[in-house]
């Protein structure tokens, strides 16, 4: 059978955060179950009912907590990113316009001088061309992987606020229930202390009642008392009356 004892509040606040950490939201139930479960422990309704409201408050500062923290780990991250794009998209333009006015100019010498040949130059055009797909295609990679953490971000800044919006409907659905239990057990103490009056009128009542069949039982026997004594005289003059006929018919026969 399960022991009736004490359970502090600090261990009721421990074991909010156990059953939180294992997405079940505390209630007195869960509690009640908890510590069943734990130690064959049990308390009041009213020790969790105190405990878990003080306990939401941590929880609720927790939260707001947390998110401020991913607010702060993911704007530099934001921000990072598309300083870090703007650099390389930037880079990469300056360098194809350098690469076009190289080859203008090598256009203009190979033209205006003749040193240069045209198999010359298409070979240095190609090595520029093959160099700047190499290094866009760096800059492409290194914009995906930033996309891929983005998205990575993104997807655990939803979880983490569907999350937040899934406790607070739970924290809004268990309030409504402790309100309810509120009112249930004010009515209930209401009841009872109805109950406390209606026993001890009875008790009055009923202590008025023995002492007036006391009273009655006693009056009773005297009554029959009486009644027996003269009973008891009636059947003595009755014999001594009869014993006295006795006497005057003996002394008649004689």
């Amino acid at each position: 059978m399960a022991r009736k004892a004490n359970i502090a509040r600090e261990e009721i606040h421990q074991a909010c955060w156990e059953l939180i950490e294992k997405n079940s939201f505390p209630n007195i139930p869960r509690l009640t179950e908890y510590f069943l479960q734990k130690d064959g422990r049990r308390c009041s309704n009213t020790t969790f009912l105190n405990a878990i409201t003080d306990w939401e408050e941590a929880y609720k500062e927790q939260q707001q907590h947390e998110l401020s923290e991913l607010n702060d780990v993911l704007l530099p991250v934001f921000k990072r990113f598309s300083r870090e794009v703007t650099q390389n998209l930037g880079k990469l333009l300056d360098e194809k316009s350098s690469e076009i006015e190289q080859h203008q100019i090598l256009k203009q010498e190979a033209t205006q001088s003749g040193y240069l040949s045209l198999s010359s130059a298409l070979i240095e055009l190609q090595a520029a061309h093959d160099s700047l797909t190499s290094e866009h295609k760096k800059v492409s990679d290194e914009a995906e992987t930033f996309k891929q953490k983005l998205a990575f971000s993104e997807q655990r800044y939803q979880e983490v606020i569907t999350q937040n919006a899934v406790l607070t409907t739970q924290i809004k659905q268990e309030q409504k229930e402790i309100t309810e239990l509120r009112i249930n057990l004010s009515q209930k103490e209401v009841d009872l202390a109805k109950q406390d009056n209606q026993l001890i009128k009875l008790v009055e009542e009923n202590a008025k009642l023995t002492a007036t069949l006391d009273e009655v039982q006693h009056n009773k026997t005297k009554e029959d008392a009486k009644k027996w004594q003269e009973m008891t005289k009636k059947l003595d003059a009755l014999t001594s009356s009869v014993k006295t006929m006795q006497r005057k018919d003996r002394g008649t026969k004689q």
